[in-house]
Formats: structure tokens, C-alpha cells, sequence
């Protein structure tokens, strides 16, 4: 928006006003650059107004705030005035370009002298409303006054024109007009030269002008004029020529040699009749061909066509023949080759035998005619498509249809219509009613209107897989393939092996073939797999394909399999070597035999070969040694040092990682450490509901999420990495083969290994409010609430076939999830928070909110019964520490209790600690992920929960 007070720029030509400082960066943008090549003067830069694209000159600096009339700069900001404007007059002149069309006298007479009488105003000036001077029609007849604003303006009197037309014979017939009257176009009566020949003519089309008479020819009929010649002996051969007709060319005066022209005349002749006498030489004349000369003997009159041979090329150019000279000129030779090139549509081809523009840099001889024009009708369909392209074949889209349609379009059920007319091709209309055709499944139709096929049935359903494992909810009604990607399982046509795709439509198998030999002997066939079964030579098992009418083939065991010599130091990896042939001196073996590192040791065979997996290695004098020194330390009782605990690993690229790591910041090293050892090491109290321990680690950067994994294989936990970045977090859990690493990290050598509960951490341990556990979820458990109310909100990571945790974003919609699903806990990592209060208030409880301001404000449940008191129960921690006391009085922050056993419910003494069994009342659900609260004073009775350490009436409300 310009306002009134702000310096403005206004274009000389469209008018448009700019602010002075946005014009001014304008300028100096290289966008606004009117000549970009390099041969502009990058010292007087040109620019273009942004409305109209006028090039101006004038620099950026020299650009100023001046009035509309461009008199006074800087104008004053006058309420009374006109924006910008200076008050006084305009003064401009009203005419600043010459018409188009007017030159010198003319240009002076339609120019408008007069200037602009309003006051400073902005746009254009309008037009000038004085009188011009007198001026005569164009034909001279009358005298018109008209406006200076229409001094340009062609005006005529209405009369005819009567001016001379170019043929000096009549005159123009023409109303009164501006410009040259034209041509002639009286038709004439007329003869040719030669008077051989009459036609009728345009006047202006002849080249005599003037008057004419009767026996004065005046066009050229292209014929031999036929008139005698002055001789009176012989007639003119030249085509018709206005005038006279030349000399004779065999008078005397003029032949003055013979025929050829290389010998004069020695007797002089008397007339034109008499004859030229010949010489004995070559005539030697240039024939028509232009190439060769005659070669007869003077001759009289024309010389011989030319019968030298030469080569002549056909229109194409690809061949030619051999042919006398003249016939070049007398008749075009063509070839029978086709020409093959596209046409100017571009899909077909030219079929034309010897084509003059096959070749290449080929042009055309005259006329616009192109043998390249494709002359076949194109014939596709247009857009409507009912009807098809009457064009010529052509390149790019087909023209619209120009057909009218004069019925109704109406949708499928007939509820909505266009009326005519309509353009061909008109779409049908989209009708907002849902479909009418009954659906198969008997649902109510979700779709709307439509022409053709009902499309499948969207509405949930529960349905089974197409194996028959699992039943699958939320699936929709219309789905065919239904797939639960469980393994089949089922008994495979050779009767032994069950099968190992995924879930699938039967057979499992293909049908036999009709020469299959077991299919018409009536035994099983085989099924393709493994075999599998047993070997009876050694513990390993048949790797043939499927043999089900057959004992398995005695071939020789290919698996790996480490020998070591007497004392273990020497290893090496050979096949099993059982079954097979049953010599020994086989090249096979021999060439094993070779790259092993020590030779083998004799065996007593009794004439049965002993396969290589069965054999041992030769020990060597280090072994021998080896031998020596643990028969000195058991008689001298020395415990010979653990090597392997001098390092991390058994890897020694990550054993650089962790160490240099631990150097950096042992703090965080040792807090990872701690809580992979508790996780293996950690004891716990009583029963659990689940034996899976798991933590998650918070969002970290990718070195120290590799430095976790580093650490976490050490100790052999499962890890899993979910999420995208910044936001990429790590969950380890424990595993069968999850044991203690030969060193620990932060604890001295030979001390005794413990493992204390750690504290939490938010730089290291994930928010235990944002972490939803679904442990020993059973068989058919249906996780989809999950995934369809929370799938955006939420990572879902599956730890195993029976064990997931979600990991959400906010804590009001992880304690919503909480509530809602059927088979949810709450998480319980490796870490608990510290026992101070005034630590937890100042790190934050998880759980519990302080009261009013400390964040959730715990409110008691009225309808929950009152549960026994717990502050008898043993809450002593594996390692010693104290940990955090579950309850608080009323006058401090609620705190989440923090036991030593963080994988096990409340233990089943903890009722009989307090009072008789029969006055206790046992929650409706119990879980891993759940701990007990009790409310102490006036804020509520002790409740025990598989929920947060609080008692809410609306979670999503107390999380906000």
C-alpha cells in the first residue's frame, strides 16, 4: 500500500507508481537488468520498469521523489492536494510521438501543439479538446473541422474519389479514401504484339500505358512472331516483340565466315539466298549439354546431338548408368530403390522409388510441394472417444472433437443429468447419492455413484487368513488374499516335512505331472526341501532334496567341523568326511590333509576309515611346553593371570571404540555399563508375571548409539534400534546367551561383582511416562488398536514374537494408551529415581506430580477399596542401597517408589505383612510394569495398580 506521505516513483509509460526505495532495489537487483550479454556497458546499466518492461538509464542514486509533472521534487504533503502532486499545471505536452505513418509536412500538420491544462495529476493526460487547423478531404473536394485529438484520424467526404488511376486511362470510382487508389481493374479488349492472338485484360495489368489504338498490340502471346523481314525473303523467328522486326541474319554485310565461323568467305554473295559455303575443318561448337563440342565437319545448320557416353545419376543419387550425353537432357533416370525415410508425421514412411529428397542436404526444386507429406488419414480417436481424426496423418494431439451431443448425460442411477447441448466427450456427472446395487456381502454400499464393477467392500470385518492360521481383524469385507506371514505348517506331499513359506493359498504343492513316475506308481513324491533327517555315521543331518521312497544317499558329509590336537592349542576347520566311499586315499582328502597345519595323528582304523571330523591333530613342541608350564603351576598351587580380561572384546576395532570413549567421558561409559549389568546380573524377589528384562535408552546422536551397541554386545544383550533422527533411540533386553564380559567396566579387578539398581538419568534413560510395555502378549492378541488410534503418535518396536513396546511422544497420550489397551503395562527400565526428595523434585518425578503446582495434582479414587498398609514390606535392594520410599506425607512431592525388584509384581507377603489375608482385596490386574502407591494422612487409602504410581479420573487431562 502507498500512502500519501511515502516517496514515490512513477513509470513514464504504463504510469504505475513504486515506492522510491523498492524501485531504487529494483534497480540495483540483477533481475531487473534490460541487456544481460556481455556486450553490455556495465557502466551505464539499463533497467526495465517492473509493470511495463520500458528500459530506463538512469542510475539507482539519481532516482528522486518528484511531483506527477516532474517540476518540483520533493512535493509537499497536502491534505487539500492530490497525492504527490504539486498543485500547479500539468503542462505537458499532449502529443510527445509523431502518428505512425506521418512524415515531414504531413507529420507537423496531425501533431497536436497544445500542453496539458489540469492541475499535477497522476496518469496519463487525457486528450486535447481544441480545434485543429482546416484540412481538405483526402480527394480535395471538401474542407473538414475536427478536434486536435482527432487530427489523426482518417475523415472523408463521402464523395467519389475521381482521381486519375495509374493507367492514364480512367479514373478512380471509389468512395473518398486515404492512400493510393490502386490498379486498375477495368477489363480491356486487346491484342498481342504479332496480332495473332486476342484476350481480354486488366487495364492495370498491362505495361502500355496511356491511350491506345486499335492496331497497337499490347501483350506478348510467347509465340514466333511469323512477320517478313525487310529482306522479303525470309520471316522473323523471334517470339512476339512490340516494334518492328530486326535484319535479316543472312544478308551479306552480316556473314562474313562459314558455317563453323574459322574460315572467312573469299567470294563475296549477292543476296540472302545464296548459300554459305562450308570449310573442311571440325565445327567444334558447344552443344546443348554445355560439356562437349561438335566434332562433324563445318556443317550447315544445327549441330548433332551429342553421343558422348557418360554416367547419369538417378533423382536419389544411390545409382546410375551409362547413356550418350543428350539423353541427360532429354529424359530423368529413376532407380527402382525405395526411399524408407519418415515423413513429416513421423510415424510413417515414404514409399516413393527414388526419392529426390532420400538424401542428404536433399532440397526441393521448385514449388512447395513436399514428397514428405504424409497423405494418409490419421484415424485415432480423439479425447471423446467415439469419434476419430479426419486430418491428414500429423504429429502432437489431435484436435477436439467438434461434435454436439443433444441428449442427456446421466450418471448410473439416473439421479443426476446434464442437459443438452454438450461438447462430445463430455464427462458423465458425478453424483453425490451412494451406489444402489446390492452388495454380495450384504453390507450397505460406501461408495457413491458409479458406472461398471462395485468396488470391494471396505467395511471391517474379522476374517481368516487364507492358511488358516490366525483370524485377522479390521480386514475389509472385499479383501480376497488374506495373509498372516505366519509359516504354513502344513504336511508337504512327501508326508514327512511340513512347509516353510509363509502363509499362502493351497496346495502347497503343484500338482504331479502326468509322466511323473512316482504319481503312477502310487508313492509319495518328493517335496523339493531339505531332507534333514539324521545321519547314521555322525550328529549332523542329510542335505539331499526330499526323498520320501527312498533310504537318504550315502554321500560324503560336507559340514564344517573344528579338529584340534590333544592339548585343544591347535584348531582346525575340515569337512565331517562321514559316509562316502570307503577308501581312504582319495584325492579329496589327501588335498585337505596338505593345508592343514599339523598332520594328523595315526588311528587304529581295523580296516574302516575314520572320516576327518572325527580326528585329531599332532601337538607340536609350543603344546609340549604349554604342558610343562600347567604341570609346574598345579604342583607349585600359581593361578596363572587372566589375559582375556585385559581387554573388552574379543574385537579389537571396537575395543579402540569403548576405550576411547571410556578415556572421554567415563562418566557416561560406566552409567551404560551399570545398567547392562544390572539387567544380566540383577536379582529378583518372588514371582513375575514376565521374565524379560528390557530398558530404552533416550534420543542420542549416532556415536553414542554405536558406543551402546558396542557395550550391549559385550554383555551379549539383544539390541534394537527405532525411530527416525533427531529422535532415533536404542532398547536392549536380555537374552539366553546375555552373560557377564571377561572385564567390567568401572569396577576394580578381583573385587567382587554386584549389581546395584542405577538411577535415573534423562541423558541416558528413556522417560518411563513415554514408554507403554506389552510383555507375554498371548497368542491371539490384537495389537491394532494401537496401531490405528495411536500408529502417527507412537514407535512400535517388537522386541520378540511376544514381547513390543511403544514409545510415544507425549505423556497424556502414552497414559491414554495405557488405559485403553487391553494387554498394556507400564515400562520398568534398569534405572530408578533417586531417593531424596528434593532430588526428585528437582529432576522431576515421572509419575507423580506434586501437589496443585508440582505438576499432576493426585487425586484419590473413590470408588477403589482400601487396601492394606505396605510400610512393614522389605524393600532392600540386591547390592545394599537404600531404595526410594513409595510414599510421602502430605506436605511433600509424590514420589514413584523405586524397588530393588523391578521385574516382579508386588510380592505375595507384602498382603500378609500388614494384616489378615481375608481383609485384603487384590487388584483387578497385576503386570510387571505396575507398582504399588500408598496414599498416607488425608489423601486417600493405599491402592495397588498395574497403572502409574497415581490415582486420576482423566489422565489426558492431568498431563497437559
Amino acid at each position: 500500500m502507498v500512502r500519501r506521505s511515502a516517496p514515490i516513483w512513477s513509470c513514464d509509460s504504463c504510469f504505475s507508481i513504486f515506492h522510491l526505495p523498492c524501485i531504487r532495489k529494483w534497480v540495483r537487483s540483477p533481475a531487473s537488468a534490460a541487456d544481460a550479454s556481455p556486450a553490455a556497458d556495465p557502466a551505464s546499466p539499463s533497467w526495465r520498469c517492473p509493470g511495463c518492461q520500458s528500459v530506463y538509464i538512469t542510475p539507482a542514486r539519481d532516482l528522486a521523489y518528484n511531483c506527477f509533472c516532474g517540476r518540483r521534487r520533493d512535493p509537499p504533503n497536502d491534505h487539500f492536494l492530490t497525492p504527490h502532486s504539486c498543485g500547479e499545471l500539468c503542462s505537458k505536452p499532449l502529443e510527445r510521438a509523431e502518428p505512425p505513418g506521418a512524415k515531414g509536412e504531413d507529420a507537423d500538420a496531425t501533431r497536436c501543439p497544445h500542453v496539458c491544462v489540469l492541475q499535477c495529476h497522476p496518469g496519463p493526460c487525457p486528450p486535447c479538446k481544441a480545434f485543429a487547423p482546416d484540412r481538405p478531404c483526402p480527394c480535395g473536394k471538401q474542407i473538414i473541422v475536427r478536434r486536435c485529438a482527432d487530427r489523426s484520424t482518417p475523415v472523408t467526404c463521402g464523395r467519389p474519389c475521381e482521381r486519375m488511376l495509374p493507367c492514364k486511362r480512367h479514373r478512380c470510382e471509389k468512395v473518398c479514401h486515404t492512400g493510393p487508389c490502386g490498379d486498375c481493374s477495368v477489363v480491356i479488349s486487346a491484342r498481342c504484339f504479332c496480332g495473332k492472338k486476342n484476350e481480354a485484360l486488366l487495364c492495370g495489368d498491362m505495361v502500355v500505358k496511356g491511350k491506345l489504338s486499335e492496331e497497337d498490340g499490347v501483350f506478348s502471346c510467347s509465340k514466333p512472331c511469323g512477320r517478313t523481314l525487310a529482306c522479303g525473303n525470309h520471316v522473323c523467328k523471334d517470339l512476339c516483340h512490340p516494334g518492328p522486326c530486326g535484319e535479316c541474319e543472312l544478308m551479306p554485310g552480316k556473314v562474313t565466315t562459314c558455317h563453323c565461323g574459322k574460315t572467312r568467305l573469299q567470294e563475296s554473295r549477292a543476296s540472302c539466298l545464296d548459300p554459305i559455303p562450308t570449310c573442311d575443318k571440325i565445327c567444334d561448337k558447344k552443344l546443348p549439354c554445355g560439356v562437349h563440342s561438335c566434332k562433324v565437319n563445318c556443317h550447315e545448320g544445327e549441330c548433332p546431338p551429342c553421343l558422348v557416353r557418360v554416367e547419369q545419376k538417378c533423382r536419389c543419387g544411390s545409382s546410375g548408368r551409362m547413356v550418350e550425353c543428350y539423353q541427360v537432357m532429354k529424359e530423368e533416370f529413376r532407380c527402382n530403390k525405395p526411399c524408407g525415410r519418415k515423413k513429416n508425421c513421423g510415424r510413417h514412411r515414404c514409399s516413393e522409388c527414388c526419392c529426390p529428397l532420400s538424401r542428404n542436404f536433399a532440397q526441393l526444386e521448385g514449388g512447395d510441394w513436399d514428397p514428405h507429406l504424409c497423405q494418409i488419414s490419421c484415424g485415432k480417436k480423439l479425447r471423446c472417444g467415439q469419434h476419430s481424426c479426419q486430418l491428414l496423418c500429423h504429429s502432437g494431439h489431435c484436435p477436439p472433437c467438434l461434435e454436439t451431443i443433444f441428449t442427456d448425460l446421466t450418471c448410473a442411477c439416473g439421479r443426476t443429468s446434464i442437459p443438452p447441448p454438450l461438447p462430445c466427450g463430455t464427462p458423465t456427472p458425478s453424483c453425490p447419492h451412494q451406489c444402489s446395487v446390492p452388495q454380495p456381502c450384504g453390507h450397505p454400499a460406501s461408495h457413491s455413484c458409479h458406472f461398471g464393477d462395485c468396488p470391494p467392500c471396505v467395511v471391517p470385518v474379522m476374517r481368516e487368513c487364507i492358511g488358516g492360521h490366525v483370524m485377522l481383524r479390521n480386514i475389509p469385507c472385499g479383501s480376497k488374499d488374506i495373509r498372516c506371514n505366519q509359516p504354513c505348517g502344513k504336511n508337504r506331499q512327501c508326508g514327512i516335512h511340513a512347509c516353510n513359506r509363509t502363509c499362502h493359498p493351497a496346495p502347497c504343492d503343484q500338482p504331479p505331472a502326468n509322466g511323473d513316475a512316482s504319481s503312477s506308481s502310487g508313492g509319495k513324491a518328493s517335496c523339493g526341501q531339505v531332507c534333514g533327517a539324521a545321519r547314521r555315521e555322525c550328529k549332523h543331518t542329510c542335505t539331499a532334496p526330499c526323498h520320501p521312497s527312498s533310504q537318504c544317499p550315502d554321500l560324503r558329509c560336507e559340514f564344517p567341523v573344528s579338529i584340534t590336537c590333544s592339548c585343544g592349542r591347535i584348531t582346525a576347520t575340515v569337512p565331517c568326511g562321514a559316509g562316502g566311499a570307503s577308501s581312504s586315499d582319495n584325492m579329496f582328502e589327501v588335498s585337505i590333509i596338505q593345508k592343514l597345519p599339523m598332520p594328523l595323528q595315526p588311528v587304529e582304523s581295523n580296516g574302516r576309515r575314520v572320516p576327518l571330523g572325527q580326528r585329531k591333530l599332532s601337538c607340536d613342541d609350543e603344546c609340549a611346553k604349554m604342558e610343562k608350564k600347567r604341570v609346574l603351576a598345579e604342583a607349585f598351587d600359581i593361578t596363572p593371570p587372566n589375559l582375556d580380561a585385559l581387554h573388552f572384546g574379543e574385537n579389537s576395532s571396537a575395543t579402540d571404540l569403548v576405550s576411547d570413549l571410556f578415556r572421554r567421558d567415563p562418566k557416561w561409559v560406566v552409567a551404560i555399563e551399570e545398567r547392562c549389568k544390572f539387567l544380566v546380573l540383577g536379582k529378583v524377589r518372588g514371582s513375575s508375571s514376565s521374565n524379560l528384562k528390557l530398558h530404552v535408552f533416550c534420543p542420542m546422536l549416532k556415536d553414542k548409539r554405536d558406543a551402546i551397541r558396542l557395550i550391549a554386545d559385550r554383555w551379549k544383550l539383544s539390541v534394537h534400534s527405532a525411530g527416525w533422527e533427531p529422535k532415533r533411540f536404542i532398547t536392549i533386553h536380555v537374552t539366553p546367551k546375555s552373560k557377564p564380559p571377561a572385564r567390567i567396566l568401572g569396577s576394580k579387578a578381583g573385587a567382587p561383582v554386584t549389581a546395584a539398581h542405577p538411577y535415573f538419568d534423562p541423558l541416558v534413560d528413556m522417560d518411563p511416562r513415554l514408554v507403554v510395555a506389552m510383555l507375554d502378549l498371548p497368542r491371539d492378541a490384537d495389537v491394532n488398536a494401537l496401531v490405528l488410534r495411536f500408529g502417527g503418535e507412537c514407535e512400535l518396536v517388537w522386541l520378540n514374537d511376544k514381547n513390543a513396546i511403544a514409545v510415544f511422544n507425549d505423556p497424556a497420550r502414552a497414559a491414554t494408551a495405557l488405559r485403553r489397551l487391553d494387554y498394556g503395562s507400564a515400562y520398568q527400565g534398569a534405572a530408578m529415581f533417586m531417593p531424596s526428595s528434593a532430588q526428585a523434585s528437582s529432576s522431576g518425578n515421572v509419575w507423580v506430580g506434586g501437589q496443585k503446582d508440582g505438576g499432576l495434582a493426585v487425586r484419590s479414587n473413590p470408588w477403589k477399596k482400601a487396601e492394606p498398609d505396605l510400610h512393614s514390606r522389605d524393600w532392600t535392594g540386591v547390592a545394599g542401597h537404600a531404595p526410594a520410599s513409595g510414599w510421602r506425607s502430605t506436605n511433600t512431592a509424590a514420589q514413584v517408589m523405586g524397588t530393588q525388584n523391578r521385574w516382579n509384581v508386588l510380592e505375595s507377603d507384602a498382603a500378609t505383612s500388614s494384616g489378615p489375608v481375608e481383609d485384603q482385596k487384590t487388584a483387578p490386574r497385576k503386570d510387571a510394569g505396575y507398582s504399588a502407591v500408598h496414599n498416607s494422612g488425608n489423601a486417600g487409602p493405599s491402592v495397588s495398580k498395574l497403572q502409574p504410581d497415581i490415582e486420576v479420573d482423566d489422565w489426558e487431562e492431568a498431563c497437559e
